[in-house]
């Protein structure tokens, strides 16, 4: 832009002669179309021609420097028509020189503009082919590709088949050997049910002889009792022998039906495979520490069985005592019941703790609380 500042330049009259100087201006001071150097005094001449700012033809800030003289009116409108004249064809000589200038711009340009065209297309037509190339290499890249697709797939579905066909055989083979060992566990089993009843008849056997034996003897000890009853008429010698005979039977009773874990009569009998009898309570608390019988150290491998028959004769022989006597045996009863409930119920709550621990993901649960629980049921 053609601007100037207020302190562009300044005039200096010296000597009779006026210089003009260039304040450091931004866009220069023009002398006769030449700009003048900064700050150094250059000589006005009359008729110069001065261009503050740009040198354009159609500046507004272009000056005419003229001196004054006697000349006459004509001489002086002569030269004042010369000097314009002059300032007119200097104008139209930096016209001409610019629009020169810009014609041989615009001539580089287009000679540019169509060498880089040129250069474009040739550009453009070596994409076009390479373009053309890849896009022949794709497709011969992607019809291979599409080939070992077709290739993988048939093997992997023949690899299908022949691992189908080794599943189908894998499975034959399994169900056979599933079979056979089913077979050969269930005729083991059977076996083994069949010794098991075979053993458990063998025990009923002997406690059904060990009770006859047992009845014939109380038979004959009754037998004998009545016999004695028809000597109680004949005096007092015969009451004593009888009296001693039935203490006699009453403390062979005794000791028949006296559990030697607590040296007392039985309270709910029970028998074991080797046919050895002691109180429920009593054995299930032995059999926790030991799993053998406390007679003659057989192992234990069945469970314990009621025995009806001793529970039976135990309390004909308890009804045969005295009040007192079947008070204790009451009290007694009771006692063990308590016991055995509260052992139950603590049994119970164990029981529950266990479940509540697994169900929460405690796998680990301590051996010995596994070990007090089967005590307690079996106790239980």
């Amino acid at each position: 832009k053609n601007m100037i500042s207020r302190n562009h330049a300044r005039f200096k009259y010296d000597e009779g002669k006026w210089f003009i100087i260039d304040n450091n201006s931004t866009n220069g001071v023009y002398l006769n179309s030449e700009r003048i150097p900064k700050q150094e005094p250059q000589t006005l001449s009359s008729g110069d021609i001065i261009i503050f700012g740009v040198n354009m033809s159609s500046s507004e800030f272009v000056y005419k420097y003229e001196v004054e003289s006697l000349a006459s009116k004509d001489e002086i409108e002569r030269i004042r028509a010369e000097k314009e004249k002059l300032v007119q064809e200097e104008v139209e000589r930096i016209r001409k020189e610019k629009e020169k200038e810009k014609e041989q711009q615009i001539a580089g340009l287009k000679r540019k503009f169509q060498h880089e065209d040129t250069e474009y297309k040739k550009r453009l037509k070596k994409l076009e082919t390479e373009r053309c190339q890849e896009r022949l290499a794709e497709q011969r890249r992607y019809q291979k590709a599409q080939e070992e697709i077709t290739r993988i797939r048939e093997e992997a579905k023949a690899k299908e088949e022949q691992i189908a066909k080794e599943k189908r055989i894998v499975e034959e083979k399994q169900r056979k050997a599933t079979e056979e060992k089913e077979k050969e566990l269930s005729e083991k089993l059977q076996k083994s049910l069949e010794e098991l009843n075979k053993k458990r008849e063998q025990e009923r056997q002997q406690q059904d002889a060990i009770l006859r034996i047992r009845e014939e003897e109380a038979l004959k000890l009754k037998k004998e009792i009545e016999a004695l009853n028809s000597k109680v008429k004949d005096g007092t010698k015969a009451k004593q022998e009888l009296e001693k005979m039935r203490q006699h039977l009453d403390e062979s009773m005794e000791e028949e039906l006296e559990c030697c874990i607590c040296c007392s009569m039985f309270m709910k009998a029970c028998t074991l495979p080797c046919s050895h009898s002691f109180c429920e309570d009593c054995i299930t608390e032995y059999l926790n520490r030991r799993d053998e019988c406390p007679h003659c150290r057989k192992k234990v491998s069945l469970p314990i069985i009621p025995s009806v028959t001793l529970n039976n004769m135990v309390e004909r022989v308890i009804q045969s005592r005295s009040i007192e006597e079947q008070e204790k045996r009451k009290q007694a009863l009771e006692q063990r019941n308590n016991k055995g409930q509260m052992q139950a119920a603590h049994f119970e709550k164990l029981r529950k703790t266990i479940e509540t621990a697994k169900k929460n993901g405690h796998s680990n649960y301590s051996k010995e609380n596994h070990t007090h629980a089967g005590r307690e049921k079996n106790s239980g």
